[in-house]
């Protein structure tokens, strides 16, 4: 499932505690495969994006060599 709404300006909403530097959707409706996408803050065209995965799946991910290489930039 994928949540959020380009109409919603996470960044240009000010409530006189300064300037958001992060969007994070909070604790509830959370489970294993939301995604959340936000416009992100450096401009157009950039996003924020949160992954909620469960713990196991993460372990998961952290002993598949092949994952981690595709963000290491090749094999070590």
């Amino acid at each position: 499932m994928m949540g959020s709404s380009p109409r919603l300006d996470v960044f240009g909403n000010e409530f006189g505690m300064g300037r958001a530097v992060a969007a994070r959707s909070g604790y509830e409706h959370k489970f294993d495969g939301k995604v959340t996408l936000y416009p992100g803050d450096e401009g157009r065209g950039s996003m924020d994006l949160e992954i909620c995965l469960s713990e196991r799946l993460i372990k998961g991910l952290e002993s598949d060599k092949e994952f981690l290489d595709a963000f290491r930039g090749g094999s070590d």
